[in-house]
């Protein structure tokens, strides 16, 4: 992959992910592994909050700067974004941070660039979503899963699978490169029809399309009433205007259950470990975690091991296994990720 900077106007194109603290770095470089692994042409973009003196530099300071910088990820610092009035937490407090992955939509430099969460894992290469046809002002997503399949109480209480969008996806013909069909609701369909998962978003930035849902997000009543902040901000902001993507692209850990009528291991482009528990805050075969994540979690300890491999005589290594359970200086999480 190359790091030079060519301009819109020669089509460049980026993964995109933001990163606010230290404790995702080891899911953000694992991200980039499998990315590279699965032979991507497109550089990892992370947007950055500004260095100053506060929180936000605390949680990631320069020395892990650095290090992804290494790791051949490109920095870009945004400034952090929160709706005028508030941060409004949503359903966890972990999601206040995530209003500022909307500042994608002003990468203008960038043609296209494709929205991704750094609690992620590529199985199969998904270049092609650089050159997915789509109408200008549309973004394209997965539908979020709303069934609900936990039993989380502070979900919404019409979260169940009647009305959960990849119910309604058609099972993907045999072969391991085949699609399901995912359901395109129509304009009257039920709100969680209409609902995305933003761990993977496909936009094409520009000054106009970042104005407006900059504007739309400061200005849209509804935000104090969403509960996954930025999710049901594109959902809302983009209704009728997203192309929707089959669930191969944006693989819910819980869905190998709960939709097992239409997962196949072997069609799954990229699995999103949703949730707190992110792999690498739970060692490998640890009893605390659901019998039903053990085998997609993993896929992500077997990635760690190919870094591991590649990585493990750089000077800077320490510091990231440190931020594992393999570490002995392990922590967890910070309550807000």
């Amino acid at each position: 992959m190359s790091n030079e900077a060519s301009g819109k106007s020669g089509g460049q194109k980026a993964w995109v992910s933001l990163i606010t603290d230290k404790s995702y770095v080891p899911g953000l470089l694992v991200l980039l592994s499998s990315l590279k692994h699965h032979g991507t042409k497109y550089p990892m973009v992370a947007m950055v909050n500004w260095l100053r003196k506060d929180d936000l530099t605390e949680r990631l300071p320069q020395e892990y700067r650095d290090i992804l910088t290494s790791a051949g990820v490109i920095l870009k610092e945004v400034d952090y974004l929160i709706p005028q009035g508030g941060g409004y937490l949503g359903v966890e407090a972990r999601f206040v941070d995530s209003w500022s992955k909307l500042r994608a939509f002003g990468l203008s430099e960038y043609e296209r660039v494709v929205l991704i969460d750094s609690d992620m894992l590529v199985r199969k290469n998904m270049d092609e979503l650089f050159d997915l046809p789509l109408e200008e002002g549309w973004i394209a997503a997965s539908h979020a899963c709303t069934c609900n399949p936990m039993r989380i109480p502070h979900y919404p209480p019409y979260w169940i699978p009647a009305t959960c969008g990849h119910t309604h996806a058609k099972p993907a013909e045999s072969g391991p490169d085949a699609l399901c069909t995912a359901f395109q609701p129509e304009p009257e369909s039920v709100i969680t029809l209409h609902s995305i998962n933003s761990g993977i978003v496909v936009l094409e930035p520009s000054d106009e399309l970042n104005d407006r849902v900059i504007y739309g997000l400061h200005t849209d009543p509804q935000v104090t009433t969403y509960g996954f902040p930025d999710q049901d901000f594109l959902s809302n902001h983009f209704k009728n205007r997203i192309k929707f993507l089959g669930y191969e692209y944006n693989a819910l850990k819980p869905m190998r259950k709960c939709h097992s009528a239409t997962w196949r291991d072997e069609n799954v482009r990229n699995v999103h470990y949703i949730f707190k528990d992110k792999p690498w805050v739970l060692p490998e075969g640890t009893s605390e975690l659901d019998e039903q994540f053990h085998v997609v979690h993993g896929w992500w300890w077997d990635e760690w091991r190919r870094l591991e491999a590649d990585k493990k005589g750089e000077k800077w290594w320490r510091l990231v296994v440190d931020l594992t359970t393999v570490g002995t200086g392990f922590k967890g999480l910070t309550a807000r990720n």
